[in-house]
């Protein structure tokens, strides 16, 4: 984790100040007068004398105490801690009540804190309707989910005075880039707010077709009513692609037209399994390739997925689908290596009755119209035949098929995840790859990296797999053996996580105890590390002996500690948390075992 320096601490608060002053001048409240800095448990960990002077408290007798330790929150906990931006809020502390804008801290889309803006002293009544959106929220008559929901709530004049996260999100945007803005302005490439038109109308307007953002969302419309006059509105997006209420109705119904026709489609093939929770790996490129998985899937590019045999592409398919909106509809994959190619065509588009001998009575869909709103995964697509291609990219540009024997084309809306273990590049110089079809399905590429690449994830990885298997076979096996481990550890896995799979399982069949030892992995894996160990002494009585009676006890196994870590840094080509996990120690003990050898050696001279 990386550690911030007061200095970075300080930047920072300093650039959010500077928002919330830009924010207070575009919402008319002038400068702002206090401000108050929280942590994510609403601490408050920094303000200055004016928020203190309008608090009506000392600024030390403040620091270190929670926010609701000192004012009555309320439902403006609820917002603050599920990082909604807000302003212009009534906050009673005491008998005091104070006008006050929030704008929350973000880091990898988690709340850190946020930054209050203490404004000015309001009366005890006041005396022009405001939006009080601790009543609103209270009330639930719109029933707000700040989590999910996409919200955002304007006052009479059609400022945004609320607005969350998932509602920015939808825009491509951040919330404290709408708050304060006339919902005419705050929406680029958007169709105009019909919330003017609510308030106007004192109507709501439930369950509406809208366009934000280039997507058709499913929203609905309320105005905000206190004491008889309408003073504002709310919108609540409820589904941020229309598509996603036709697929939800469709898997509720549990067999579509589609469905029903496809008949052979077994129900665990033709919907995604897995998410990208299933991916095992916490190393430096995993995690980075997973946030990207994230971030692409909620679009509706074609991928292309690239990595040796065995790295795990279909399950990045998977992944890719149930993190998409597209996850209630089908998903459905195709070798293009494993089909005969004289039935590839037949198989990917379907066909009609009697398109030939032997043609099923009624016809067939194919992969493509099983996969409608869905996700089709084409794995080996580099071993699809040129006069396929042609027939796929048709596909892919004009979105329409014709089956085999049949005259009539078909629209599909799907979206296409290849994988290949195979150099497209290369293909396509020498001509066995159309350029045209290359460049429509690396609209999005995502390098899965070869497990010799990511060795440190290899102890995460068997470990799932002895849990998988201990399952299966009915077993408690607690791991493997030191040796066991350093066998896999520094083997190379030129069959990556499926090879390591096959062995841990080969290991199941044969392992008696406790531990999976090295006699219980496969010959070839001492084999093939030849003579990587050689400089590592297997007899360490000859040591011993030697020590024994030189020096006190604890002194030897200081000494043989020194040793085994040089040797496991050694064995491990310099890679130190490779050498932790080796040892079966912290990285932080690692270091500081390293930093008081390099102690005692300095000392030596």
């Amino acid at each position: 984790m990386a550690v911030v320096t007061a200095k970075q601490r300080k930047k920072a608060l300093m650039v959010q100040v500077a928002e919330i002053t830009e924010l207070d001048g575009r919402t008319g409240c002038g400068n702002a007068s206090g401000i108050v800095r929280l942590d994510a448990d609403l601490g408050i960990s920094y303000l200055d004398a004016a928020a203190a002077d309008l608090i009506g408290m000392p600024v030390e007798s403040l620091l270190g105490r929670r926010l609701d330790e000192v004012a009555d929150l309320s439902e403006l906990s609820t917002l603050m801690k599920s990082g909604t931006v807000f302003n212009n809020q009534a906050l009673q502390v005491g008998k005091r009540r104070l006008a006050c804008d929030f704008l929350p801290s973000m880091e990898s889309d988690q709340l850190v804190g946020g930054i209050l803006s203490v404004l000015r002293l309001l009366p005890e009544q006041l005396s022009d309707p405001s939006i009080d959106l601790k009543a609103l929220l209270q009330s639930g008559s719109t029933s707000l989910d700040l989590n999910y929901d996409g919200i955002v709530i304007v006052d009479r004049e059609g400022v945004v005075v609320m607005v969350n996260q998932a509602f920015a999100d939808i825009l491509d945007t951040t919330p404290h880039a709408i708050i304060g803005k006339h919902v005419s302005e705050a929406y680029p490439n958007s169709q105009s707010s019909k919330l003017p038109a609510v308030m106007e109308s004192a109507t709501p307007q439930i369950g509406i077709t809208h366009y934000l953002n280039g997507k058709q969302v499913y929203a609905s419309l309320y105005p905000i009513v206190k004491d008889g006059q309408v003073i504002g509105g709310v919108g609540k997006i409820l589904f941020k692609d229309i598509r996603e209420i036709t697929l939800i109705a469709n898997r509720l119904q549990g067999a579509s037209e589609t469905r029903a026709a496809a008949g052979s489609v077994a129900r665990k093939e033709s919907m995604s399994r897995y998410d990208v929770n299933s991916i095992v790996g916490q190393s430096k490129k995993m995690q980075d390739l997973k946030e990207s998985l994230l971030r692409v899937a909620s679009k509706n590019s074609n991928i292309l997925l690239l990595g040796e045999s065995g790295t795990g592409k279909e399950l990045f398919a998977h992944a890719i689908h149930a993190a998409s909106n597209r996850r209630y509809a089908q998903f459905v994959k195709v070798n293009c290596a494993a089909i005969p190619e004289h039935l590839l065509e037949s198989e990917l588009f379907g066909y009609a009755e009697g398109a030939f001998t032997g043609a099923r009575k009624g016809g067939q869909l194919g992969k493509f119209e099983q996969a409608h709103l869905g996700t089709i995964f084409l794995d080996e697509i580099g071993d699809m035949p040129l006069y396929m291609q042609a027939k796929m990219l048709r596909v892919l540009q004009e979105r329409e098929l014709t089956p085999l024997g049949s005259n009539a084309p078909k629209t599909v809306d799907v979206r296409v995840v290849a994988a290949t273990n195979s150099n497209l590049e290369a293909l396509v110089r020498e001509g066995k790859f159309r350029q045209d079809l290359y460049y429509r399905l690396k609209v999005v590429t995502l390098c899965i990296p070869a497990l010799r690449e990511r060795k440190e994830d290899i102890r995460a990885l068997s470990i799932n797999f002895i849990q998988q298997f201990n399952e299966e076979f009915g077993l408690e096996v607690q791991g493997l053996s030191l040796e066991a481990r350093d066998v896999v550890m520094h083997y190379d896995w030129p069959g990556n996580v499926r090879e390591l799979r096959n062995v841990i399982e080969s290991a199941f069949n044969v392992v008696t105890g406790p531990l999976i030892l090295k006699d219980h992995l496969p010959e070839q894996l001492s084999r093939m590390l030849g003579d990587g160990n050689a400089g590592i002494p297997h007899d360490i009585g000859p040591y011993l002996r030697a020590r024994l009676g030189s020096k006190p006890l604890p002194a030897i196994v200081e000494e043989f500690e020194k040793l085994l870590v040089e040797a496991a840094i050694q064995f491990c080509n310099g890679n130190k948390l490779q050498a932790a996990d080796l040892l079966g120690i912290s990285r932080q003990w690692l270091y500081k075992k390293l930093q008081k050898k390099h102690h005692d050696d300095s000392s030596d001279h």
